[in-house]
């Protein structure tokens, strides 16, 4: 039998009572025999080999396959329980199935037989009354004869409302006994999940959901090149991820080139935080040199108490003008602007890294500290993508090279470049345009690979072969 498809509005339901289908209830119920039996035999072929004397068995593998044998049979024979259990519970269960299928289904004819009654009941002639305004006998009988049928109508469908309730009851209370005949009972056999494996549950989905996050960040953040947000909740989208990803793998649930591609994704974006402050430095420096045309402060060429910085990976020396007052730096000049220059007309915005407590401890280094919160950049760099998405139409040209520069990483060093060049100081190292597009490529590449892992068409990689425990 499989599902019904019957009319229960007779009944006043929308929808079966019993969802269910025997069929497929009794083919559970061979599965798991079928197993049971299976596990049975295979235990019985192991004591085989565990039980056997060296007569039958010869050589110096006997003792190792004798007690790899024998821990197989012990961990088949404490399944073989839970599966003969499940098995003898769910041909208990059959009867009772049958029972309420039969009971809620004679329910519903009785109901449509009450209905039946009870609309011809209804449609019984009424007692009418004489000239005379009184009832007669025999009128007085046609209206006891339609009240007597009106009620059996309504009893007889309260009955069939109780046999379907009554029915319904009893095989919760099967299924109850069904449910606490197996669950109730503590099978050590390792089939039962564990708080471990309900967590790695949980962590698998945290870890699809902040994939998903993050993938929509990385996407917006090529959308929307340099805003300090974005990139912020990029990163911590990227910690809870690795987190994730560092627990399923110890419990041999995840994979290792989520855990490594993670673990190098956050390390890349801490080296560049680290590399956005030394240009900050560059940049803060060769602002104030282009104030003074190129030239920087006077004295400045034979003064040893001016720190130096270098202009970045394998490049030349600049003063570090960025220091404040003190004994190492006893002026500090700040520079007016000058129109269109890229040198002096820098201003040093808040990036992911940067908040109070950053920003603390970077002054207490003699770093340059943002000019702008964190806020107040996110503003202005909103307002610079607008900017930059307004040249799409006024100038396409224009638009194409600078989204080239921002897609492949390259435009940070571009902008660095025209700083330094601005204020008469040569040219950056090409390291930093390796850097750039050494980022950029990894990120398209995270962006690939997490969207492949997503949707399934990348498998594990090298899961750990024994499980932690």
């Amino acid at each position: 039998m499989s599902i019904r498809k019957l009319d229960w509005s007779p009944l006043d339901l929308h929808a079966d009572p019993i969802h269910a289908d025997p069929d497929e209830v009794h083919a559970a119920q061979k599965r798991y025999q079928h197993i049971s039996t299976t596990i049975d035999d295979a235990v019985a072929k192991l004591e085989k080999v565990v039980g056997s004397g060296s007569d039958d068995l010869v050589g110096q593998y006997v003792q190792g396959l004798k007690k790899d044998a024998g821990s197989i049979k012990d961990s088949l024979s404490k399944a073989a329980v839970r599966y003969h259990d499940v098995a003898s519970e769910i041909g208990k269960y059959e009867p009772d199935l049958e029972r309420g299928l039969s009971e809620t289904a004679a329910a519903r004819t009785d109901a449509e037989e009450a209905k039946g009654d009870l609309t011809k009941a209804k449609a019984m002639p009424d007692p009418e009354k004489d000239k005379d305004g009184e009832t007669s006998s025999e009128e007085k009988e046609k209206g006891t004869a339609k009240d007597k049928a009106t009620s059996g109508a309504e009893d007889k469908m309260t009955a069939a409302k109780d046999r379907l309730h009554n029915a319904v009851d009893a095989l919760n209370v099967a299924g109850k006994r069904f449910g606490d005949a197996v669950n109730c009972n503590k099978y050590e056999d390792g089939l039962t999940d564990s708080t471990k494996d309900r967590i790695d549950l949980v962590l698998k989905k945290i870890g699809t959901i902040f994939g998903w996050i993050g993938l929509a960040l990385g996407v917006l953040a090529i959308l929307i090149p340099g805003v300090n947000l974005l990139v912020f909740a990029g990163v911590a989208a990227g910690v809870v991820s690795l987190v994730a990803s560092s627990v399923l793998y110890a419990h041999g649930k995840g994979s290792l080139a989520d855990v490594i591609i993670g673990a190098v994704g956050l390390g890349l974006a801490g080296l560049g935080g680290i590399a956005s402050i030394a240009s900050k430095g560059i940049s803060n420096a060769a602002k104030i040199a282009a104030g003074f045309g190129g030239r920087g402060p006077r004295g400045i060429g034979g003064g040893n108490n001016i720190q130096m910085i270098p202009l970045g990976p394998g490049g030349r020396a600049v003063p570090n003008f960025s220091r404040p007052f003190g004994p190492n730096n006893p002026f500090r000049p700040v520079p007016k602007p000058l129109p269109g220059n890229a040198a002096t007309n820098w201003k040093n915005m808040s990036e992911w890294f940067n908040n109070p407590a950053t920003n603390w401890l970077l002054g207490k280094g003699g770093f340059v500290t943002p000019e702008s919160g964190f806020w107040r950049s996110f503003v202005s760099q909103g307002k610079d993508v607008g900017k930059f998405w307004g040249g799409l139409l006024n100038g396409p040209g224009k638009f194409g090279k600078d989204f080239f520069f921002n897609f492949t990483g390259l435009q940070g060093a571009r902008d660095l470049s025209a700083i330094v060049q601005a204020a008469n100081l040569g040219k950056i190292s090409p390291l930093w345009y390796v850097w750039g597009g050494t980022n950029a490529a990894f990120g398209l590449g995270g962006l690939i690979y997490t969207g492949g892992r997503l949707q399934e068409w990348i498998p594990d990689v090298n899961p750990p072969d024994v499980v932690a425990t």
